[in-house]
């Protein structure tokens, strides 16, 4: 980042730290006028002789707050800098002459500054005007880099009492969420139809961002979702660790997701809602997390102190803990300063850890015991491999679809460009170890909504199975798909009543479904509460089978 130049910086200290800086140098200066003295200096201090020397008399902590600076290229927030290495006194020029202040520095900061090394400029960031700490580059031309910081893995932790493995089961929701899309006719899939995963508001915002984001949804003219059908398939095509590293680098890489507005337990701030820019921070901690070991457990605990103590303005680049303040969810309270690190940085890395990073199948939880939060994590061989720590993880091939002989389908987790398809022809049950689906008038009257022809309908199955469609089958999806009445099984209540008027009063016979004779009628599943209630009310109690 290009700040200042050396005379530009010079020129802006008063002349008593010009001074002092010449002093320190050995340079020995003609002109009075402080324009004429930062001339001097910048003209005197850019050699490697004169450099080489000075470095020298460094003390270790000042030459490691100097090397700190040089490896980010030599510039940092000062915010950042002072936080890490010490306050910079404010005294003015009368004081700083009379008790020599620079002969005693009181931190590595005081000594860079006073040496001249160090200077200070405003740079434009997207937080607005922010003041860095850098060596100007007439200097730092003559530095040599210093050697890359090694930072120790963090400390591992004892194999939890609990684990829960995580899986690419995202990427199973992400073919559901296509499969709806997909029908010009969307129909509500029952709750088990979804992971666990897709029921969490949170997960399935972040699955449609990223889903948006990499094209393979749209927005229409009246914001409904639709499916891109040409990226979609591309994906949905591919092999499964394809699609699970897919998934997996759309949320490393994203720029519209944010992590820190998922985050449960804060709420925005009420004047500059969620300022910090998702992308940068994901990238910050994700460096981070490559210093953890492939299947070594750590305690979120102590992953949450390393990530402080290496780089505790992952959230806030620019150092200032103070120009915006979250809020605690349960209190309304405002997070501010440092003091509010654990709630707002802290929460956020639990909540990426537990959240995506887990629903990604990027890394594995373990706790006590089910039922509690969990304590620790490890990465999980996708995890590994995703960060450039280990090969992807050998995924068998899934075994084929089943048809079953009542038209019941069956379809593995992994199948899912067979499922998308399925989802076409065939109605959604639910989901238990397997997809269930059922062959249904209704569904393949809407696969011929669809132009999918019946030819393509038997292709599409006898491929997907691995044999021919039963004889009985190839009928009754024919007769289904040209429109001939079809059977249908209805669940309803048998009703017997000693008094055939009951049958007759409006409020009961809005419950009938049909009716049988002057005593007996089949009552709608859904109004079994209800007859119930009347038949009570009209001293009426009801024999109900066991169980029900």
């Amino acid at each position: 980042m290009a700040l200042r130049t050396l005379y530009q910086t010079l020129l802006d200290s008063d002349l008593a730290r010009l001074h002092v800086i010449a002093r320190q140098w050995n340079i020995p200066l003609t002109a009075q006028r402080k324009a004429d003295v930062a001339a001097e200096l910048a003209d005197a201090l850019p050699h490697a002789e004169a450099i080489e020397r000075v470095l020298a008399t460094l003390e270790d902590d000042a030459r490691a707050a100097l090397d700190d600076l040089l490896r980010r290229g030599g510039t940092l927030p000062w915010a950042v800098f002072v936080r890490r290495w010490g306050e910079l006194r404010p005294v003015g020029p009368g004081r700083l002459e009379r008790e020599e202040l620079w002969r005693e520095p009181a931190s590595p900061v005081e000594r860079l500054w006073y040496l001249g090394v160090v200077q200070r400029a405003f740079a434009t960031w997207p937080s607005g005007q922010v003041e860095m700490a850098f060596v100007p580059e007439e200097l730092r031309l003559y530095m040599p880099l210093p050697a890359p910081l090694t930072i120790a893995p963090p400390v591992a932790a004892p194999t939890p009492d609990y684990q829960l493995t995580g899986t690419d089961m995202l990427a199973d929701d992400l073919t559901t969420l296509f499969a709806v899309r997909q029908m010009e006719v969307l129909k509500p899939l029952p709750l088990e139809a979804w992971t666990i995963w897709l029921q969490m508001p949170q997960a399935r915002l972040l699955l449609e961002t990223l889903a948006l984001e990499q094209g393979w949804l749209r927005r229409d003219e009246h914001g409904s979702l639709r499916l891109v059908p040409e990226t979609a398939l591309k994906w949905l095509q591919a092999d499964n660790w394809l699609q699970w590293s897919t998934l997996s680098r759309a949320w490393m890489e994203s720029a519209q997701w944010n992590d820190l507005a998922a985050v449960p337990t804060l709420l925005p701030d009420p004047v500059r809602q969620w300022p910090a820019e998702p992308l940068s921070t994901r990238q910050a901690f994700l460096e981070l997390l490559r210093h953890c070991r492939p299947a070594t457990w750590y305690t979120l605990t102590d992953f949450t102190a390393f990530v402080r103590a290496h780089n505790p303005d992952f959230l806030r680049p620019d150092g200032d803990f103070d120009a915006w303040a979250l809020r605690d969810a349960a209190t309304d309270k405002p997070l501010r300063g440092i003091a509010a690190w654990d709630a707002v940085e802290g929460a956020w890395l639990v909540f990426v850890l537990t959240g995506p990073l887990f629903w990604l199948g990027l890394v594995d939880l373990g706790g006590l015991a089910p039922t509690l939060p969990p304590t620790s994590f490890r990465l999980s061989e996708a995890g590994a491999a995703v960060l450039g720590l280990g090969n992807p993880p050998l995924l068998p091939e899934p075994p084929r679809p089943r048809l079953n002989e009542d038209g019941s389908l069956h379809v593995p987790p992994r199948r899912r460009y067979v499922r998308f398809q399925v989802h076409r022809i065939a109605q959604p049950l639910g989901r238990d170890d397997e997809y269930r689906y059922r062959l249904t008038p209704g569904s393949v009257a809407l696969a011929r909504q669809q132009r999918i022809s019946l030819e393509r309908i038997f292709t599409f199955l006898e491929e997907a199975i691995g044999r021919a469609v039963p004889s009985h089958l190839r009928t009754a999806i024919e007769r289904a798909y040209h429109g001939e009445a079809a059977a249908r099984l209805e669940h309803v209540w048998l009703l017997r009543v000693p008094d055939a008027a009951l049958l007759n009063h409006p409020a009961l016979r809005r419950a009938i479904y049909e009716r049988l004779d002057a005593h007996m009628a089949l009552i709608h599943a859904t109004a079994r509460e209800a007859v119930l209630r009347f038949l009570a009310h009209n001293g009426i109690l009801l024999e109900l089978p066991t169980g029900n």
